[in-house]
This record gives C-alpha cells, structure tokens and sequence, in this order.
C-alpha cells in the first residue's frame, strides 16, 4: 500500500488558511496541517476499477499529486482513511488513490474528502496560544508551545511536559536561554497581508517555511520541531526545536538559525535534553556533507562549495542534515525526510513546491524543492521526501 505518513502544504493549495502578520494567523495553519486538515469537498460518485480509485467531486477539491486526502462515509470501509493522491484530473473535478484488495464497484454512502492533517493533537489552548504535540504513542511526547499573541512574529518553546497552556517543565530553550522563546517569523508587517507558506510534516516531525518579505519572494524563513532519527535507540529526549535568535521580520531572509543551514557554532537550535538525559535543554548545531573539502565554516544548503551541475553525471547532490550536540563531537542524530545540497544551486533553477523524480541516491523517491533563506543574488534550498516514510 502507497505511504501516507508524511503530508506536504502550501499556501498556493485552494481553501488554505492565511498566513500574515496577524495574531493567531500561524496558529490557523497550525491548526489546518498538523491537526485538522482542511478543504472539506463533497464526492459526487467513488467508483473502484482495477485496484484504482475515482473520486468525482463536481464542485472541485484542493489536493495535487502526492498529496494526502482523508476520506470518510464511504462502503465499503476500506476505502475510508488516509489516501495518498496518484493523478488528479482536468478542473480538479476528479483524483485517483489506491484501492488494492477492494473489488470493483461503486461506493456507497455520504462520502466526503479533505487534506489530511499530520496526525499531531492540540492539548492546550489559549487566546493565540496553543500547544502541539505528537499523536504517535512512540514519540517524545514533547510539546511546541506557540506565543501567538502578536503579528508579525511567534514566540515558540518547546517542553517535555505542560499540564495547562501556560504550565509546563523542561522547557527548550530554558528561560535562561532565550527568555521568551525562539522567533518563528511571519511577515514583515503587522496587517492582513498574505504570506506564502509552506509545512511538510510526518506525525513526530514537521518543517515550516515562510516567505515572510516581499521584496524577496524567492527566498523565506526555515523553522521546525519534532523528533529526529536518534543514532542512540530510544533517546527519550530526541525532541529538537529551531527558531530564530530575535525578531528577524525586518531583515532580508538569509540567516544562520535557517534550519537547512551548516554551521561550526551554535545557533539557535535546542534539544530538549543532552544525549545523558540529565540536566535541561542542550544547546544544538546543524551539518551536512560538504564532498569536497572546504574552509569556510558555514554553508546554506544549495549555497555550497561544489559546482552544480557536476561535471562528469550533470549531478544533484543531496545528504542528510546532521544534528550534534557539539559541533563535531556529538553526533545526536538525523532529521528526517528533508535533504541539504551541497552545491552552489543557480538561483531561480527551481521555483517553489518544484518536484523531481531523478536524485541518484533517493530512488523511487518523489523530492519536493523550496527555496528559504535566498537574497536578491543568492540561493539556498530544501529538498524534501514526499514519498515517505521517514522512519
């Protein structure tokens, strides 16, 4: 059976909420990603033929190949749940999922669809306050405490426990820290102004991207939290958070806290404990293979030492994004299903949401490009795995 696991948004998909630089606006696509899902669309007629499922929806749905729609009040049961999108049809009228072991036939029922949320839960909440954690009984359990009274930025912590929205221990980063929490940038101004986003997540991990200043569409801020791949088997405090030093709103993108970014110093990236699991938070610091030697000590993915293409195989270059404890001296783990580029990658070669197929070490394998961090001149990317899973 297709993957489902992982679950890709942007603000360019039709009925996604609004980011801008409003209170309670990243709460909204918080909400509608990691949670809820969003877009409900009524299906006119489900019809399985050859292990292959058509869904008509007349008045139009919002998902696009590789996106993943929950849908529920069909019979037979089996073609309810989560479905990952094989092919969408002219007008968005119509998509296709796999239906393998269910017979021919037309579904019955009240049927309906939806992008599917993340599989994360909402556990507390306040006036632009909320907090966010994992739905799957092996993660962490830590929770993303989201700040998000004022416009044009949140405030976020991360925290092993919270009994209430403003009640919590083991915050990450400590109150000593960065006091507040990290930034997590939405727009240059405080008004209505939209904002184009883009979160990709699994059910212990997601990514956000925000295009937060107009003057450059092409570049944005990266941020994330959850649960990276431990190198040591059940890390109980495997939990990261990246966010940003200070209220970067008014600054042109390009930062070293950009979540895809190398870099020998610690920015402003915390785990929620040291591999030791004693103590508080630890600070963190982000790598990703170079393949040609270098002495500069700071790179953002597709803004690397090596040419691209490469010469000999016209190569694209991708490795995972590393996360130590201290910088070359503890090796914690791998964050999972998005990928860093080594190479100097032309500005403009790939638009936002771009998709390619042909990554030699990623066969098989669907790779969704969007750019972050990226000035008028330069370029910096994240390459993401949409196929899943990523554990």
């Amino acid at each position: 059976m297709t993957d489902t696991s992982v679950k890709y948004f942007h603000s360019g998909l039709t009925g996604a909420p609004v980011l801008s630089g409003t209170a309670g606006s990243l709460i909204a696509v918080l909400d509608a990603c990691l949670v809820n899902g969003f877009a409900v669309s009524a299906v006119a007629s489900l019809v399985v033929s050859g292990a292959i499922a058509t869904a008509t929806v007349s008045a139009g749905h919002s998902a696009e190949v590789g996106s993943v729609v929950l849908v529920s009040g069909a019979t037979p049961s089996g073609l309810n749940g989560d479905k990952k999108v094989l092919s969408v049809g002219a007008g968005n009228t119509t998509l296709t999922f796999d239906a393998t072991g269910i017979s021919d036939q037309t579904a019955s029922g009240t049927i309906s669809l939806k992008l599917a949320g993340a599989g994360w839960t909402k556990d507390f909440t306040g006036t632009n306050l909320a907090a966010y954690k994992s739905g799957d009984v092996a993660a962490t359990q830590c929770l993303l405490r989201v700040d998000d009274t004022a416009g044009k930025t949140a405030r976020v912590v991360g925290y092993e426990t919270m009994t209430a929205i403003s009640t919590g221990s083991g915050p990450f980063p400590t109150s000593t820290q960065r006091s507040g929490g990290s930034w997590w940038t939405k727009s240059t101004v405080a008004d209505g102004s939209s904002r184009a986003w883009t979160l990709v997540a699994d059910d212990r991990m997601c990514y956000l991207i925000t295009a937060y200043h107009p003057t450059y569409p092409a570049g944005g801020a990266f941020m994330a939290f959850g649960d990276f791949l431990p190198v040591k088997s059940g890390d109980a405090w495997g939990c990261v958070l990246s966010g940003y030093a200070s209220d970067k709103s008014g600054a042109a993108p390009g930062d070293t806290n950009d979540f895809g970014v190398l870099r020998n110093a610690a920015d402003e990236l915390y785990f929620a404990r040291s591999y030791g699991g004693v103590g508080s938070a630890a600070t963190a610091y982000k790598a990703f293979s170079l393949l040609t030697p270098s002495t500069s000590t700071g790179f953002a993915s597709g803004a690397g030492p090596m040419p691209y293409p490469n010469g000999p195989d016209q190569g694209l270059y991708l490795s995972n994004l590393n996360l130590f404890e201290s910088f070359a001296g503890a090796f914690r783990g791998v964050a999972p299903g998005v990928y860093c580029c080594p190479q100097t990658v032309p500005l403009g070669l790939f638009a936002s949401n771009a998709v390619i197929t042909d990554v030699a070490n990623l066969i098989g394998r669907q790779v969704r490009i969007m750019p972050f961090g990226a000035g008028v001149t330069t370029a910096a990317f994240a390459f993401f795995d949409t196929t899943g899973p990523w554990r």
